[in-house]
């Protein structure tokens, strides 16, 4: 993996605007963990979807369940929610969070695109788990006009556990409606144009993006528990594009790996 050579305080602040695939890095680290706990770990991603470059990335490992009240590191940053159970293995819930945006300057393919803003998401998850599956289906809407829904469907099923270990292996596929693959895979004819003046390559091409499926993803995670309270968290997986998001113009590799390392700590 190629990994950004960018100054470390800069390469955070990129690294909190490219999310994605920290998104699932964060989820699958997050259903393997069966105790409240607050932990952090550090991923190796793409510098945003379909970029060919990698860098650095923290990853927070968030956990806390008070009644109904739960904080959990879904979605690459902590989203605040409410659940109930609705029967045995099955609980259904609301959530809000934050959704990071992406600055076109950080990235010399992006040069001339909009700016993606930074914010605020809401959305509801229905769930089934038992000792060792663990199914989420979670719609998720962009508080911000013209952002658009997101939906995804996750799975995890623990193939080992043997004394300290766990490890688990988990697949996901991610939907988006017609606002969601715009904001993040289209290229307006204004944009087309200002890319265009700015390459010497070209720049380019104008690129309307539908809704439909944007990326499937496969993981495997390892959980070893150092101590009774400290544990470290491996995770490593793959995601593709799907679509129209496979197709855009602005995608450089349709199919990337990614990996990240963490230590969290149960209370």
């Amino acid at each position: 993996m190629m990994v950004s050579e960018a100054g470390a305080g800069q390469s955070m602040v990129r690294g909190a605007r490219s999310m994605a695939l920290a998104a699932a890095l964060a989820a699958a680290c997050g259903a393997a963990q069966a105790e409240n706990s607050i932990g952090l770990g550090v991923g190796a991603v793409p510098e945003y979807e379909g970029s060919h470059d990698y860098h650095a990335v923290p990853v927070p490992l968030v956990k806390y369940e008070s009644g109904a009240f739960f904080i959990d590191g879904d979605g690459g940053l902590p989203v605040l929610g409410l659940r109930t159970h609705l029967a045995p293995n099955w609980q259904a819930g609301v959530f809000a969070g934050l959704r990071l945006g992406r600055d076109a300057d950080d990235h010399d393919r992006l040069n001339g695109l909009d700016d993606i803003d930074p914010h605020g998401t809401a959305g509801a998850f229905l769930r089934w788990n038992n000792d060792r599956w663990h199914v989420d289906l979670t719609a998720t809407q962009a508080l911000r006009s013209g952002y658009g829904t997101r939906a995804e469907l996750r799975a995890w099923y623990e193939v080992w556990r043997s004394g300290r270990s766990q490890v688990r292996l988990g697949a996901g596929t991610a939907w988006g409606s017609h606002d969601d693959m715009s904001t993040w895979f289209s290229v307006d004819s204004s944009e087309a144009a200002r890319s265009q003046a700015a390459r010497s390559d070209g720049g380019l091409r104008a690129y309307s993006a539908g809704a439909g499926f944007r990326s499937a993803t496969l993981s495997a995670t390892w959980r070893y528990d150092l101590t009774p309270r400290w544990t470290m968290v491996t995770s490593v997986g793959v995601r593709t594009l799907l679509g129209d998001a496979r197709d855009s113009p602005i995608v450089e590799r349709r199919t990337s790996p990614y990996g990240m390392v963490g230590l969290s700590y149960r209370f």
